[in-house]
């Protein structure tokens, strides 16, 4: 008996003592199934009310009392959980026996009491069962919409899954393998926008249908959440027969697709995929990236012109389909699973770390190599020599990789085979700057206390008249570390550039400033001033994102001002179209400006911004403080309309300058240090 820890199912098996397949349950426990044996209906019944199977073996001559025994199962199961995967075995293959045991509620019939045969069919049908079954993960912290649309879909024979949160969303789309995600709008750790964005980004679900559930009724926030990654939206409260309308009609098209267009999500209509469809994967995986480990598995059966010459022509097709459906099996962390050539495959397998993946294909490849193939009584034994090559960026085209891996299986063959080779090294981990690789890890994960720091420095009133102003910094934490170590946005900032991952860094600062004002309760005229990089500018999906975020945290827009550096701008040129997308959702924008030159006018006289924050100058002239550089600058910006902010103020000598050259307000160690709370008193305050 196979330890509990790595039991793939539990099979109960239901014949007459007479009739029962003595090898039966040791082939299948060899290959890690629980079987558990029943002479009578009666006891078996009562076993699958306590616990129901995976799967369900029936002798024939059961079949007349099949159909009360699925009722029963169906009664007593747990909505959660798949019904068992039903096997009739039947000597008699004529199609009349073969209807009557479907008609009775059979998956499938088996013809053959070859025991060998009989796994291989177990498997194939299991895997057919998480390929063409209708899944739904439903993303939804609300228990009682969750519990309302899991019950209109198990009506209907549907299996869904919950996840309460958006951390869960990328586990539970790898585990459950969903044909559709259900996704609340306004998640409390995300917003539905940022969730199928990152679910778009996984391999594989490139064309996996999304469909927002929101009470949201404003048209235009619809419109950006289906144009942002959603296929569909319904509004709550939902009505059954719309829910029901729009999940089947979504998985029939994107299955409709798939077949005909060969789709990125080609492999989960059978075992194998298309050749196409994998190098799309391979190609979109490189491209990705991640913190995991991820690899090509190159897999191939050693001595093929033997094997060929043992098996002959028409059984060398058996062989094939046993292979494939064992290898799903054997290997359910690798997809999409392809054929390369005969009794070859290729796998893209991912897990948490190097250790991980080299654990789990080593053991696959062990428990592949010691099935027997084919028949029982005949048994063909069968050695596997595995390669598999880490990817760990773009830099090699996808032929380029599979060659390499090709050849690392064939240095195996030509050693003896039967083994593996394994090069799970990250090439970039040796020469990568470990605080590159730092600061990338905190951004990938999500905002919390525990990696990020956010603090706050009061603007003082000179000209102005607001007291409720606060520049905003987040600084990252590494893990278990001490705040004496904290990575300040000066480093962190260009390497996120450097990384791709500016927008990720200014959504983090986004919400965790927005998750403090929503604590805060009355917001009144506070705003704080919230330093971003040009390039959320850019990303078109940026200002749905922000929208959401803010009526997730019930913010108002006037709460927040978004901060450009000037310098960034010039670099960059967003448009107009981009600055006006985001300026509908209604936030504030403040430009900081350390630029005069030509080149910076347009931005300094653009409408959008009015708000200008100027940092002290390093250098001071002689006839005065470090500020008198900058009096015509301000001069001129004021001419504009727009409020001068002058910030790093730390002598007493700088407010009187600032003062005389017209600024409206200030902020440095001479007036607050920097807080964790917007709790500055200006009552007390002393300038």
């Amino acid at each position: 008996r196979a330890p509990a820890s790595s039991v793939r199912g539990q099979v109960n098996y239901l014949a007459a003592a007479d009739r029962a397949i003595d090898a039966l349950a040791p082939t299948l426990g060899a290959q890690r199934f629980l079987v558990r044996p029943f002479e009578a209906l009666a006891p078996l019944q009562l076993a699958m009310a306590e616990s129901p199977p995976d799967v369900l073996l029936v002798d024939d001559a059961f079949v007349p009392e099949l159909h009360g025994l699925l009722e029963a199962v169906a009664r007593a199961r747990d909505a959660q959980r798949d019904p068992p995967v039903c096997l009739v075995l039947s000597e008699a293959g004529d199609l009349a026996r073969v209807l009557y045991a479907q008609r009775a509620g059979a998956d499938a019939v088996v013809s053959s009491r070859d025991p060998i045969v009989i796994l291989a069919r177990i498997e194939e049908m299991l895997e057919q069962r998480r390929s063409l079954g209708y899944r739904v993960l439903v993303v939804e912290d609300d228990p009682a919409q969750a519990k309302f649309c899991e019950s209109v879909l198990h009506h209907r024979g549907i299996t869904t899954r919950v996840c309460p949160d958006a951390a869960g969303v990328a586990e539970a789309v790898h585990a459950f393998h969903p044909d559709l995600v259900l996704l609340d709008f306004y998640l409390p750790d995300a917003n539905g926008i940022e969730v199928a964005q990152a679910i778009r980004a996984e391999p594989g679900c490139a064309f996996l249908p999304i469909v927002f559930l929101s009470g949201e009724q404003d048209l235009d926030r619809r419109f950006d959440a289906i144009s942002m990654g959603g296929d569909d939206f319904l509004t709550k409260p939902v009505k059954p027969r719309h829910l029901l309308m729009t999940v089947e009609s979504r998985v029939r098209r994107a299955r409709a697709l798939s077949l005909s267009a060969g789709s990125a999500r080609g492999e989960r209509r059978g075992t194998l995929s298309g050749r196409d469809v994998f190098l799309q994967e391979l190609q979109h995986l490189a491209e990705a990236g991640g913190e995991a480990c991820a690899a090509l598995v190159y897999l191939a059966v050693d001595e093929i012109e033997a094997v060929r010459e043992r098996v002959g022509f028409v059984t060398a097709g058996t062989l094939a389909q046993q292979l494939a459906s064992a290898i799903a099996a054997e290997l359910p962390f690798a997809r999409p699973l392809c054929a390369y050539g005969e009794y070859v495959f290729l796998a893209l397998a991912q897990r948490d770390d190097e250790l991980a993946l080299r654990e789990a294909l080593e053991q696959a490849r062990s428990r592949l190599a010691a099935r027997a193939w084919l028949s029982a009584e005949d048994p063909l034994r069968l050695g596997f020599s595995l390669a598999a090559l880490r990817i760990s960026g773009p830099a090699e085209r996808a032929e380029t990789l599979i060659r390499r891996v090709r050849q690392q299986a064939l240095t195996v063959q030509a050693a003896g085979g039967n083994a593996v080779t394994l090069d799970l090294r990250d090439p970039n981990a040796a020469s990568e700057d470990p605080r590159v690789r730092l600061v990338r890890a905190i951004l990938r994960t999500a905002a919390d206390a525990a990696n990020s720091l956010l603090s706050f420095q009061p603007f003082a009133p000179l000209a102005g008249n607001l007291s409720g102003q606060y520049l905003a910094r987040m600084q990252l934490k590494p893990p278990r570390s001490s705040q004496s170590i904290l990575i300040e946005p000066a480093e962190y900032l260009p390497l996120a550039r450097r990384l791709g991952l500016a927008t990720q860094a200014d959504k983090r600062l986004i919400r965790l400033a927005l998750r403090q004002l929503h604590a805060r309760g009355e917001i009144g005229e506070l705003r704080l001033f919230l330093p971003v990089s040009a390039e959320s500018l850019l990303d078109i999906a940026f200002a749905p994102w922000l929208a959401t975020e803010l009526r997730a945290q019930n913010v108002p827009a006037s709460a927040i001002a978004l901060e450009f550096d000037i310098a960034d701008l010039i670099e960059l040129q967003p448009g107009d179209a981009a600055i006006e997308t985001l300026q509908r959702v209604g936030a504030r924008f403040c430009l900081r400006a350390d630029d005069d030159s030509e080149r910076a006018q347009r931005w300094l006289q653009h409408a959008a911004f009015s708000v200008v924050r100027f940092e002290r100058p390093t250098v001071a002239v002689a006839t005065g403080s470090a500020w008198s550089t900058l009096a015509n600058r301000f001069a001129a910006v004021r001419s504009l309309g727009k409020i001068v902010i002058a910030s790093g103020v730390n002598d007493m000598a700088d407010i009187g300058e600032l003062l005389r050259s017209g600024a409206h307000y200030a902020n440095g160690a001479l007036v607050c240090d920097w807080l964790t709370e917007f709790d500055f008193d200006f009552a007390g305050a002393v300038l």
